[in-house]
């Protein structure tokens, strides 16, 4: 049971959202394993399961709404349609996630915009070697991006403000998702990570670790772009200096050879070293704003926290 909310109506909290695909043999399983924590007010998103995924889902006593949209961003759109708590908790319909791990999410969801459960893996066949590298390095790129100090950005199983995810606006259309809900969330809010437990899946796998792996990296460098530039500018200005250098280097060995002072190579260098510097001037100027925002959105979110406690409080009575 989740003790710590446990003088609490956690069904007028929280609804717990499960985005389904084709996941019959699981999701009853994942169901009843909410119910037995506590959590009552679960709602299963199908995306029009070709299985009898939904009728299983609503004979074990979840809620079921058809999405709209594409993919898992639109189940999570139509989630926030539907959602009338103040949070949400998002959790895979394939039993991956033990469900005795979200009391330590809830322990924190008063302070934070978004509280990521970081995968622990139970044993040897919850996560791949290539799946736990491929991972590590995503979590790496974004925290270099985004300034962050998270361990998983990809965890299927996180809670979130439902007033805060209504106000950000998600472009991407799979599995991605998550990257860009921590994005946002890292640039405009607060977030932070509690570990729960990993299982292996129960059902057959639909990602490829391959294919789904280079479309998250590649969302990372277009959400830094997007919501991080100072970063993303001062890096891209960075790696410019080096290829600049080179060429400067190369104009500089045919001076002292032939006398020759300007050459192709040095005004291509020289080129490339203002646009390098220009970049690291936007990134700085960037950085500067993005830290002024982020002191401003902290105290305002903190004024809102207390809000909320002081609320919950009085139902507590």
């Amino acid at each position: 049971m989740l003790e710590e909310k446990s003088k609490l109506d956690l069904d007028s909290l929280v609804t717990v959202v499960v985005p389904t695909l084709n996941e019959e043999e699981a999701i009853a399983r994942v169901i009843q394993e909410l119910h037995s924590v506590g959590l009552g007010n679960v709602m299963v998103v199908d995306g029009y399961s070709r299985d009898k995924t939904a009728e299983i889902a609503k004979k074990s006593g979840a809620a079921v709404v058809l999405q709209q949209g594409r993919g898992k961003t639109g189940a999570l759109k139509t989630a926030i349609d539907h959602v009338a708590t103040p949070f949400m908790l998002i959790i895979d319909g394939d039993f991956t996630y033990d469900a005795s791990s979200i009391s330590r999410l809830v322990q924190h969801m008063d302070h934070y915009d978004e509280v990521i459960g970081a995968r622990v893996p139970t044993d040897s066949k919850s996560m791949s070697g290539l799946h736990k590298f491929g991972n590590r390095l995503i979590t790496r790129l974004f925290n270099m991006m985004m300034n962050t100090g998270l361990t998983d950005v990809c965890s299927g199983l996180y809670m979130l403000r439902t007033d805060k995810m209504r106000e950000i606006d998600l472009a991407t259309s799979g599995f991605d998702v998550e990257v860009e809900i921590a994005a946002q969330m890292a640039t405009s809010g607060r977030i932070t990570e509690v570990p729960c437990n990993y299982r292996p899946r129960v059902g057959r796998q639909k990602l490829s670790t391959w294919k789904g792996g280079f479309r998250i990296v590649k969302s990372i460098f277009g959400l830094a772009r997007s919501y991080n530039p100072g970063v993303f500018y001062s890096m891209l200005g960075s790696l410019l200096l080096i290829p600049a250098g080179i060429f400067l280097a190369i104009s500089l060995l045919q001076w002292l050879a032939s006398d020759v002072v300007a050459n192709s190579w040095f005004f291509v260098g020289l080129s490339m070293l203002l646009v390098s510097i220009q970049s690291m001037s936007v990134g700085v100027v960037s950085l500067i704003m993005r830290r002024a925002e982020l002191r401003i959105n902290r105290r305002l979110n903190s004024l809102g926290a207390k809000q909320i406690i002081e609320r919950q409080n009085r139902i507590s009575e």
